[in-house]
């Protein structure tokens, strides 16, 4: 239940985030504007849901070690790098609690803009 409700608060503050911007950036509120704000919003949501879903899988952990390693031994920070090794790794540094929810509000806010799109034109 929880995820649902997150998913939905993300999804109102697309919402409201793309009204502000709209009415800001374009000095009106129409719908061809909102829709388009909505898109660029969803799509940055996706994207930084996108990035906290490869950071958890560890995909820059094996980076993360193999640079430690190089700057270890290949330069003459070895002594500095004695106190890098031991910090966390990315995918253990921080908590992804909200990676599904920002991926399924930016989705849910994608293909309705894309629905809609074609509704209108």
């Amino acid at each position: 239940m929880d995820f649902i409700k997150r998913s939905f608060l993300f999804f109102v503050s697309i919402l409201v985030v793309s009204v502000i911007i709209s009415y800001v950036y374009y000095d009106q509120l129409t719908i061809l504007y909102l829709i388009n704000t909505v898109f660029v919003v969803s799509l940055l949501y996706i994207m930084v849901g996108a990035l906290m879903f490869v950071t958890r899988g560890g995909f820059f952990d094996g980076i993360t070690l193999s640079f430690r390693r190089f700057m270890k031994k290949g330069t003459n920070m070895g002594k500095m790098m004695d106190e890098v090794e031991y910090m966390d790794l990315p995918s253990e540094a921080f908590e992804y609690t909200f990676t599904e929810s920002l991926l399924v509000s930016g989705l849910l806010g994608f293909l309705i803009t894309i629905g809609s799109s074609f509704l209108i034109f």
